[in-house]
């Protein structure tokens, strides 16, 4: 799983698709895909789901949507 830092709020968001230079793919705490502005985050970083501190940090609707997101793309 990949995640990236808002820099603003400081939440984290997980990545759905960087393919874009300028924007990127997430999904919001609040469990809501949205293409957002890549600036507005820090660096991505991978994780392993249930594994790291990092997260432990995501919402559980963030998590049931990257289930969703996961048995699509599967």
């Amino acid at each position: 799983m990949e995640l990236v830092k808002n820099i603003a709020s400081g939440k984290y968001f997980i990545v759905v698709d960087d393919a874009d230079e300028e924007a990127i793919m997430v999904i919001t705490p609040e469990g809501k895909v949205k293409s957002l502005e890549r600036r507005l985050f820090g660096p991505q970083v991978s994780v392993e789901n249930g594994c790291s501190d990092l997260d432990r940090r995501l919402t559980q609707r963030q998590l049931d949507k990257y289930g969703e997101y996961e048995a699509y793309v599967d």
